[in-house]
């Protein structure tokens, strides 16, 4: 990959992209792949944005508790998902209340376990209906008819508070970043319609291994890392190592905060979230779903022992575990660990802190209400594309990048 490289025939490419995360790498290879000249500039020395994996000894680190929803619709346009190797979540969920385990499961994907999960205890029977009911739903592509929010959604659809409180509150709050079910019902519905149709998975060397294959597909000089913007005057881009550009187009697929404030448009707000890593001597578990803190008792809302689904995330003798904390930025290594002793015991005392991820800006604001599509050209032949104009979710980057690009190639 180039880094401070000019381009090859003047410093006004036709389209610059500023930013090589999903949607910008997902601008440039739909131009590319209809021969339009493209050069895409980062940041970092790295591609991915938020979408990134580090190395860390025998231990892969995720930039916070991220997992990839094979059902999303736009992910065939530009992954190959057999070249990334796939690691697969167990489908249902393990549910801790009052510091016992239990697990759902969904007898969709493991008919041989419909009785098991029938007797159950950890939802009632009459939430178990429902719960079957809606994905019924769902995997028809349903959505509620106003967009109210999560919480007020699954109280209409019938569901117990307990069932709200226990599974969906741990397990939708930990994938919106909310602090209670206040986001926008429609997009909680959509997710759950992926999560339902399809798995939740991980690449075998990491989520960063998404990025990566994406830029693979572009010529090494239409790439330039480690090149910061310094300012943005109308196409005119000012980078901080004193490069000056004069695009034909210019997009912008930098995250919310950053493009509002290199373009002057309005404020996009974003939620955070901490994640924290720990090695354990041995898997204090054998599971590999998603375990949801159904008693909301501590600052972890779910955890996963991640080499329990994918090996090559720890290569040596010790276990990796994540806990998430979306939204809690201020949560101690101390908290943590107290939370994981009440739910695994004793073995917890041998578990090893290893890197913790405070991510201000992990995921955009998305309010019942929002359209799930926002206008990307801010100006003439300008354009701003990330998740924060799509759903916040990888599908969103993905088809934000892609509808930027088509704009371009139709104004022709």
């Amino acid at each position: 990959m180039s880094i401070h490289r000019e381009p090859k025939n003047s410093s006004s490419p036709e389209t610059l992209i500023v930013g090589a995360g999903l949607a910008g790498l997902a601008a440039a290879s739909f131009l590319k792949a209809n021969k339009r000249e493209v050069l895409v500039i980062e940041a970092a020395g790295e591609v991915g944005g938020r979408v990134r994996t580090d190395v860390h000894g025998e231990f892969l680190f995720d930039r916070g508790f991220q997992v990839l929803l094979t059902a999303y619709p736009e992910l065939e346009r530009h992954v190959d998902l057999d070249a990334l190797d796939l690691c697969y979540f167990e489908s249902g969920a393990v549910l801790v209340k009052e510091d016992k385990l239990s697990r759902l499961i969904d007898p969709a994907k493991r008919p041989l376990a419909v009785f098991p999960a029938a007797l159950s205890r950890s939802l009632k029977t009459k939430d178990k209906l429902r719960l079957l009911k809606l994905r019924i739903l769902l995997s028809k592509s349903w959505e509620p008819k106003s967009d109210i929010s999560m919480e007020l959604a699954l109280q209409e659809f019938g569901f117990s508070r307990e069932a709200i409180g226990s599974f969906f509150f741990p397990l939708l709050s930990g994938i919106q970043l909310t602090p209670r079910l206040e986001g926008s019902a429609r997009l909680g519905f959509y997710i759950l319609g992926c999560l339902f149709r399809g798995s939740a998975a991980l690449p075998s060397r990491g989520m960063g291994e998404i990025p990566k294959q994406m830029s693979q597909r572009l010529p090494e000089d239409s790439l330039m890392l480690n090149s910061p913007v310094e300012s943005i005057a109308g196409r005119d881009v000012f980078l901080k190592n004193g490069l000056k550009f004069q695009p034909a187009q210019l997009i912008v697929a930098t995250d919310g905060p950053s493009a509002s404030q290199l373009l002057g448009i309005e404020t996009v707000y974003s939620r955070s979230q901490r994640c924290m890593y720990f090695s354990a001597p041995a898997a204090p578990s054998k599971d590999s779903a998603i375990f949801l803190a159904g008693d909301g008792q501590g600052p972890v809302r779910n955890m996963a022992i991640l080499s329990n689904v994918a090996s090559s995330y720890a290569t040596g003798t010790e276990a990796l575990i994540v806990a998430a904390m979306p939204g809690n930025n201020d949560v101690t290594e101390g908290e943590v660990l107290s939370q994981m002793h009440r739910w695994f015991g004793e073995c917890v005392d041998e578990w090893r802190h290893l890197k913790t991820f405070a991510i201000a800006h992990s995921q955009p604001l998305f309010e019942p209400g929002r359209p799930f599509r926002r206008r990307l050209e801010i100006s003439d032949n300008c354009f701003v594309c990330g998740d924060h104009r799509d759903t916040p979710s990888i599908q969103g980057a993905l088809v934000s990048g892609r509808r930027a690009a088509e704009t371009i190639l139709n104004k022709v």
